[in-house]
């Protein structure tokens, strides 16, 4: 049995008489659950900033180190699900591919960028394989294309995957330090503007400014209040979130307030088909987690013990979070709304 999620003094201490040698589990009501001896509990915290004395004494202790572990074995993995798909030759590439930039491109990340929300490396990672996913592997070599120039087209993907996964998390100024290790690693991009301002045109298989996406807009038969004017932000923005939400990816919006993330999320789930429901979670200060978990189930229908299915015969559901930093801490500095997403999201 795995608990992840955050410890705290009060319920942790009801376990207590579990982690000793007789197994057994009290409740309030005074019922005595006894487990069986091949029951064994696993819990995977953060730290061990409020836990009591006496539940760290009864557990032994696994200390995982971040920077030991790193992105490596995720990275292995990635690459040899793709070798078996799409041979040894591609997955040879990823790796060239992966030793020329990564490491570099993560350095001056770390030591030069600063991030508005905090990311761990492996985070940005595996944004990077999830979106290398959605959009790259789909793409095949042409009947008349040699290697070479599929390969290269493929790097330009591969770049433009990094650019928006590791890449996407800094601020405004430090997209310039991102912008100059990637030319110098590989010049491959226009002179002119940040590597930021470019996505790969499918057509010409080569890099194309966001500006070429933007349509000639005319508010016809919209209120004032509904006129959106696509500019190269809601654009590359609106691409981004589209196709992770066909590979059927999560994701998380970062912004300063009133940017209009909320309005464009709206317009893209405004474009699901009719096979996929949508619905909307408004988190505040007064969110619990047993409301959340309430209002995620009302739109979905027991079919089984435990099997539940989007409500209306519909085969995928898609859930909107807004004001996802909103929830009340606790007194042990844990938000539980926000836990239970989590908990939803991994497993």
């Amino acid at each position: 049995m795995v608990l992840d999620g955050p410890v705290d003094t009060l319920w942790i201490e009801s376990m207590n008489s579990v982690l000793d040698d007789n197994k057994l589990l009290t409740l309030n009501n005074g019922d005595r659950i006894k487990l069986t001896e091949n029951v064994r509990l696993l819990f995977e915290v953060e730290n061990l900033a409020v836990a009591s004395p006496a539940t760290v004494s009864r557990a032994g202790m696994i200390y995982m180190d971040v920077d030991e572990l790193g992105y490596g074995p995720y990275l292995e993995v990635w690459i040899k699900s793709k070798e078996k798909a799409l041979g040894e030759e591609y997955g040879t590439q990823l790796k060239e591919w992966v030793s020329k930039y990564f490491t570099k491109l993560i350095n001056i990340k770390r030591t030069a960028c600063s991030e508005m929300v905090k990311t761990s490396e492996i985070a940005c990672v595996k944004s990077f394989c999830n979106l290398y996913d959605a959009l790259v592997t789909g793409i095949k070599k042409g009947e008349e294309e040699s290697r070479g120039d599929f390969y290269f087209y493929i790097e330009k993907w591969f770049v433009f995957c990094l650019i928006w996964s590791i890449g996407a998390t800094v601020d405004e100024q430090s997209r310039r330090e991102v912008d100059n290790i990637l030319r110098d690693i590989e010049p491959m991009f226009p002179h002119s503007n940040t590597v930021y301002e470019y996505y790969v045109d499918t057509e010409k298989k080569d890099w194309a400014s966001w500006e070429l996406k933007i349509i000639n807009f005319k508010p016809v038969g919209k209120e004032f209040h509904e006129i959106i004017v696509p500019t190269i932000d809601t654009v590359r923005n609106r691409f981004l979130v589209q196709n992770l939400l066909n590979a059927e990816q999560p994701m998380l919006l970062v912004g300063d307030s009133g940017v209009g993330k909320t309005v464009l999320i709206d317009q893209v789930l405004l474009t699901l088909d009719q096979n996929k429901i949508s619905f909307t979670i408004n988190f505040s200060a007064g969110t619990s987690a047993n409301g959340v978990q309430e209002i995620i189930q009302s739109y979905y229908d027991r079919r089984a013990k435990n099997r539940f299915y989007p409500k209306g015969s519909k085969l995928k559901a898609v859930c909107f979070i807004d004001d996802l930093n909103m929830p009340r801490k606790d007194t042990f500095g844990s938000q539980p709304p926000i836990e239970l997403i989590r908990q939803h999201m991994d497993y």
